[in-house]
């Protein structure tokens, strides 16, 4: 008996083969957030570990040159390498195991992340959305004024 190949992201039967291990639509679907994963990394210099998830369906050549491709994009932004595209740029290296070798590149120095200012709406624990007066996150319970105090 033939052993009946499935999409691995939607378990679809596989017919064409052509886009191993997926199907033709979720190729698609996966290209498309590839694409997406590298502009949110130009533009906002970050790196979800939702996007991670999705990159880890990709085959390593395809990391690196994702990397590769990012790093000589933000390497020629104004002022060269800042530490925000450094943190992603590591993170991305560090996620994916990858060696600077590999990727003829120099040697990235390690800033490992940069607290990004929270507005003022917004709890710098759990990032919900609260009024600016509010003493504690009623979400997460996070002191957000540092001189009050706190009887249990």
């Amino acid at each position: 008996m033939e052993e009946i190949e499935r999409c691995e992201e939607c378990g679809k039967v596989l017919k064409d083969k052509s886009h191993e291990p997926y199907c033709e639509q979720c190729d698609e679907k996966l290209d498309k957030q590839f694409d997406d994963i590298e502009d949110n990394i130009l533009i906002y210099k970050e790196l979800l570990d939702s996007e991670i998830k999705v990159l880890e369906k990709f085959e390593d050549t395809d990391i690196k040159d994702l990397f590769k491709r990012v790093y000589e994009k933000l390497s020629r932004e104004e002022g060269g390498l800042k530490e925000e595209s450094i943190v992603v740029l590591n993170k991305l290296k560090s996620s994916f195991s990858l060696k600077e070798s590999e990727l003829g590149i120099k040697e990235l120095p390690e800033i490992r992340e940069i607290k990004k200012a929270k507005p003022k709406d917004q709890c710098p624990e759990c990032d919900k959305k609260i009024k600016e007066d509010f003493n504690l996150c009623p979400y997460c319970g996070y002191r957000l004024k540092k001189d009050i105090e706190i009887n249990k």
